[in-house]
């Protein structure tokens, strides 16, 4: 993966972050009736946060709703400005330098709600190069030659609101590399895409950011594509960062004997998950549908004949990978004890 050819130690990174914090403070109590607003207290939303990406990272940055993300997101594009501590891009201060670290960032936001859709492809890249100050003489060759790298280019003349999800966030994407940025922000750019068309989305920001040897952060609700990605996660969760690094070494981290169990009905599994909850040595039991996940060290004779009666309605049973939301649920669960 994109790993494979960087040298962190001979690289600076491209985006360092000191002690980064942000506190949303309550509005006055009219501007509180105008907004329509109940929050009353300061929200944290970023706590100290510090993390670097180099050139060639694909960091995903995961955590729930209110995790900070997106306050991170718009911190390094300009668009707010932190409490405390700093963050930069190629050494520019994001918020003393935010205009010069602007042309340093491709920003895909999840709604395509900055689209011009009344225009055509080459109409609305054309419109954001000469905002990004690109010469007129190189925008047109610029304009197409990035429609042709997202697979517009029969699509060049048509405008938004005749393209589909999938051509829309690859506008989106087009948008965001026209200026030919050091780092990619892409905030859940899948989200309008149906699983087929993310995938091919995901392989193109890829081999964009691989070729030419960008940092990428983003963010997903859909952890198979942060497996697919198979890079640097950060997971945040009220603001602070629970993990920062290689997947691998995070799934690791929570690696253990992991069995799961097909049953033939919702009520028979939810039977299953008390009959093993009950096993001595069973660290951990989770039922999803009709299946049961049991973290143990005992082995699958094992607990067949630990359930010797009451496996009637067991379809499969079989030892499993265990999967990144599991991971993030027993890291999150284990940071709120």
């Amino acid at each position: 993966m994109l790993g494979a050819f960087r040298e962190h130690e001979m690289t600076e990174p491209i985006v360092a972050i000191e002690n980064l914090s942000k506190v949303y403070e309550p509005f006055p109590k009219a501007m509180r009736l105008l907004l329509r607003t109940s929050v009353k207290e300061p929200v944290v939303a970023l706590d100290d946060v510090s993390l670097q990406v180099f050139p060639g990272d694909m960091m995903a940055v995961l955590g729930p709703n209110g995790a900070g993300k997106s306050t991170l997101f718009r911190i390094l594009t300009g668009l707010t400005t932190p409490s405390e501590g700093n963050a930069t891009v190629l050494g520019y201060d994001a918020t003393r330098e935010a205009t010069a670290v602007r042309r340093l960032v491709g920003f895909m936001p999840a709604e395509n709600r900055t689209l011009l859709l009344r225009h055509t492809c080459r109409e609305n890249l054309a419109f954001h190069g000469r905002l990004q100050g690109i010469s007129r003489g190189e925008l047109a060759d610029r304009v197409d030659n990035t429609l042709e790298m997202v697979g517009l280019a029969r699509a060049r003349d048509r405008v938004g609101f005749a393209l589909s999800s999938g051509m829309l966030a690859r506008l989106m994407f087009a948008r965001a590399i026209l200026h030919e940025p050091s780092l990619l922000v892409l905030d859940e750019p899948t989200a309008a895409v149906d699983p087929l068309g993310s995938i091919e989305l995901l392989t193109l920001i890829q081999d964009v950011a691989v070729s030419k040897g960008l940092a990428v952060l983003i963010s997903s609700h859909r952890l198979d594509e942060v497996e697919m990605l198979d890079d640097k996660v950060v997971l945040l969760n009220e603001g602070k960062v629970l993990y920062s690094g290689d997947l691998g070494r995070m799934a690791a981290r929570s690696e253990r004997p992991y069995i799961e169990l097909q049953f033939d009905g919702d009520a028979e599994a939810d039977m299953g998950k008390a009959a093993l909850a009950d096993l001595h040595g069973v660290e951990d039991v989770h039922k999803e549908g009709t299946t049961v996940q049991v973290s143990t060290d005992m082995s699958i004779r094992e607990i067949m004949n630990e359930l010797d009666g009451r496996t009637d309605h067991l379809v499969s049973i079989g030892r499993a990978r265990q999967r990144l939301r599991d991971v993030l649920r027993e890291m999150l669960e284990g940071d709120k004890r």
